[in-house]
């Protein structure tokens, strides 16, 4: 085992995203495991990694013959055993490491522990077991939408201080008076756009690209909504809705302007700015907005988005969305009677609207797609109204809608995956119909993606995908992976291998929080929750190079927590900047935000896609019966140390007021020693000082009400 002292960590950390973090060579990022943890029933196995191949392969770690389990707060052993070596020894090639398996799964006692090796006296990152593991987790993935927010506001309490900026593209010409790219000096061509997401780390906001992200949430609550309370912190918080529907709700209202806009019942297709300037904030952003008229895709994807959410607001059981429901199923049908004309009833479909001029995404659809939305609108439609117009034009097309009409139910078409498993369960659908669909999707992804590779041992992470899926936005596609298995769970289909299709799924979860090549939390600078080894960089015009917000380590503010990063890509175009280039493929990732020439919007850029595929997937492992994110009971009272990490003091920060009694604030070391004790105030944030001896790494603060804990979390110094 290397030695690291706490110059060369510190350098490690901020220069080298992902070398070692270690305190004096007791922690290290080489034993991988679930950063926030584990909740108790999951499968719970450390991948431990010696890198071969590729930018870390000069460092090198051999696990002892014996692993332990260890209580976070007093170093107690619970369990021990052998770690198992991946494949007798071999590299594995996409990740150019070798590797051992370390299953602890039956640790399922509540708390917080950590993996040590006592022949290297080195520990793992510390990580926590229960049910509620995730809840702050998803929390902070939801309200990457708020900060994504275009003509809102972000400001105290809604956010901390730091990610506080006005509300964006209010100005002249802009979002409230956009014009069309094809008339830019007519004022009556203006129309008003404004509201709705920014698409990705670009200021744009495109119809076509917003489906999937709009399906994926709506799926998310619908199949665990007991999870998305209403106090997840935004504006509407409290106001009788969910959040995460609240926030689907800021999207659709953006989308029933770009439908407004045309007066046919049709929708607009595209709206942004015409050139590559990045501003930062952006309510800074004074650039004229332009839109690109009504196209047949654009009216088919806000037909399909209209009806699914229609059917899953009417069927939610909440009075206060059913007139909101009401007038999604009428514009989904207006849209639905402009898409008969537009596209002389489904025989021609526009795949060329988009010019480029408004930049920088092609929003056009091809023909196949366009279909495939028609299709998924009528599924809805259909299960919303039982006309027989739907139904019959579901029956008709649903051989020629992908997957089915390819053979592979992938993790690419996840909008039509669904919208087939749905019909199949409508009622009223003709009895072979559902037979096939239900069928090939029984019969086939065993081989793609889930069970047949996860029991070769395809992948030393756990998480197998094809050479072929490490493309741009490839965390979207692992995501989307371990949602087809759960798929199968949630359709009752093959439930012979429920519990399979759940093991599975939870591999890619885990993947995400650092049981991957690089040890590192896909999701940024979730340090405050439980992370250890962040995200720190995304390529984003808010937040991106040399802004205030470029680093979550090194800048004064650094991003927000919870973006989900697009994640490791081969095909990465400018090889000669080493990483993300000249590596195996799952170590095709670089931490940084530097824009063009370095292109690191295809590695780093965030997406809405990207991020309602996590959310889904994550959301659907969590316990159904778990309260969200609501207010926390008083003996677990929620709070954050800021800044963290940190180099020598942090402040605890009490997110509810403190009741009676003597409040203390305690940092444990990673074996449970104390090293820092300061006394709590009441309604005043509390400043903890470390020695200045303490090394650099993990630790963990405690909140004690009387001497008994009612609070953790993570800290790290660096």
């Amino acid at each position: 085992m290397k030695s690291f002292n706490r110059t060369t960590a510190l350098f490690a950390a901020l220069f080298f995203p992902f070398s070692l973090l270690t305190a004096q060579s007791t922690t290290t990022g080489l034993i991988r495991v679930d950063q926030f943890g584990y909740q108790p029933g999951f499968n719970k196995v450390a991948v431990i990694a010696d890198p071969q191949v590729g930018f870390n392969a000069a460092e090198s770690y051999t696990p002892g013959p014996v692993l332990q389990v260890r209580l976070a707060s007093n170093g107690q052993t619970v369990f021990s055993d052998s770690p198992t070596a991946w494949k007798n020894g071999a590299t594995h090639d996409q990740s150019g490491d070798r590797g051992w398996w370390f299953d602890f799964s039956g640790v399922t006692e509540p708390g917080e522990y950590y993996i040590y090796d006592p022949a290297n006296q080195v520990a793992s990152y510390p990580f926590r077991i229960a049910d509620d593991v995730y809840r702050d987790v998803l929390r902070q993935a939801v309200r990457m939408f708020f900060y994504q927010r275009i003509g809102m506001a972000k400001q105290p309490p809604y956010v901390d201080a730091k990610w506080a900026d006005g509300a964006a593209f209010e100005g002249p010409n802009q979002d409230r008076g956009a014009r069309s790219r094809w008339d830019k000096a007519n004022p009556e061509t203006a129309r008003d756009l404004h509201g709705g997401w920014m698409d990705a780390g670009d200021v744009n906001k495109y119809t076509t690209f917003a489906e999937s992200a709009v399906f994926q949430l709506l799926t998310a609550y619908s199949r665990n909504p007991n999870l998305f309370t209403d106090f997840f912190g935004i504006p509407e918080s409290g106001n009788g809705i969910p959040d995460l529907l609240d926030e689907v709700m800021w999207e659709l209202d953006w989308l029933m302007r770009m439908q407004d806009a045309t007066g046919t019942g049709g929708l607009l297709l595209k709206l942004g700015v015409d050139n590559f300037e990045d501003v930062s904030p952006p309510s800074a952003d004074t650039r004229p907005r332009y839109y690109l008229p009504e196209c047949t895709s654009a009216t088919l994807a806000g037909c399909a988005m209209f009806a699914k959410a229609g059917y899953v607001f009417r069927n939610a059981g909440i009075p206060a969305l059913n007139d909101y429901a009401d007038e999604l199923i009428l514009r989904a049908r207006v849209a639905w009677e402009r898409a008969k004309v537009s596209t002389v009833n489904f025989t021609f479909l526009e795949t060329e609207c988009d010019d480029g001029e408004i930049k920088s995404g092609y929003a056009d659809r091809t023909e196949v797609e366009q279909i495939e939305s028609a299709f998924t609108a009528a599924v809805y439609l259909y299960g919303i109204t039982g006309l027989d117009e739907f139904r019959d034009f579901a029956e008709g097309r649903y051989n020629t809608i992908r997957p089915y009409l390819d053979n592979w139910w992938g993790p690419y078409r996840m909008v039509s995956s669904e919208a087939l498993l749905d019909f199949s369960q409508m009622s009223g659908i003709n009895p072979a119909i559902v037979s096939n669909i239900r069928l090939q999707k029984g019969n086939l992804n065993d081989a793609g993606f889930s069970v047949n590779e996860f029991n070769n041992q395809e992948d030393l992470y756990r998480s197998y995908m094809d050479d072929w899926a490490y493309h741009w936005g490839s965390n979207q596609v692992r995501a989307n992976c371990g949602t087809i298995n759960m798929d199968f769970i949630h359709y009752g289909i093959n439930p012979n291998k429920k519990e399979s299709y759940q093991l599975v799924a939870e591999q890619y979860l885990h993947y995400f929080h650092g049981v991957n090549a690089l040890g590192l939390c896909m999701l940024t600078n979730m340090y405050a929750y439980g992370g250890d080894h962040c995200a720190n960089e995304i390529y984003h015009t808010w937040f991106g190079d040399n802004t205030a917000w470029d680093n979550a380590l090194t800048s004064p503010k650094g991003p927000p927590p919870g973006y989900l990063t697009g994640g490791p890509n081969k095909d990465f175009t400018l090889p000669d900047i080493v990483p993300p280039g000249g590596q195996p493929i799952q170590k095709s990732y670089k931490d940084w935000n530097t824009g063009w020439p370095e292109n690191s919007w295809e590695i780093t850029e965030p997406a809405i896609y990207y991020q309602a595929a996590y959310i889904l997937l994550l959301s659907t492992l969590m316990p159904s019966d778990l309260v969200g994110s609501g207010p926390e009971p008083e003996a677990g009272f929620y709070f954050t140390a800021a800044p963290n990490p940190f180099r020598d003091r942090f402040e605890i920060r009490f997110d509810a007021p403190l009741s009676d009694g003597t409040w203390t604030v305690e940092v444990l070391d990673i074996t449970g020693k104390a090293i820092a004790t300061a006394a709590a105030e009441p309604g005043k944030p509390t400043e903890v000082v470390l020695p200045d001896d303490t090394p650099s790494g993990m630790f963990i603060a405690v909140l004690l009400r009387d001497g008994v804990p009612a609070g953790r979390q993570k800290v790290v110094r660096f």
